[in-house]
């Protein structure tokens, strides 16, 4: 079954500007294009093939950035933040990932989780009920 990790690749680190401008391109100061650049590359590199990435302008949680947002159909989704766009938080979300797939429910046990993702954790979302 595919996941899906959502990158809002509007998000800056806080600061003077910090503002997106939301009709413009990525731009090189966006943390969050940096995050979806690198998180690619470490699933290239892993073979995680149902892993698809996407990006969206905002994910409106702009005082945590980076943010992501999980979701697999059947399972339970999640947005993290706070996700800074270093090769560490990646490979972190990463092993998350992994142990998310190999569930049916998309409940990871918290001893599961890597160490770079505790306390990165926004929202959880239902799965949506089949209707």
């Amino acid at each position: 079954m595919p996941i899906d990790v959502i990158v809002c690749e509007t998000c800056r680190q806080p600061g003077p500007g910090a503002a997106a401008d939301l009709g413009a391109d990525p731009q090189p100061g966006w943390t969050g294009a940096m995050f979806a650049a690198l998180l690619e590359g470490v699933l290239a590199s892993t073979g995680a093939e149902n892993v698809r990435v996407g990006t969206m302008r905002c994910l409106m949680s702009c005082r945590r950035p980076c943010v992501v947002h999980i979701r697999s159909s059947g399972r339970m989704g999640y947005v993290l933040g706070d996700l800074p766009p270093e090769r560490s938080a990646v490979e972190a979300l990463v092993g998350y990932l992994l142990a998310y797939g190999a569930t049916d429910d998309g409940i990871v046990a918290y001893r599961d989780w890597p160490d770079g993702v505790k306390g990165r954790f926004v929202a959880r979302v239902p799965a949506p009920s089949d209707q």
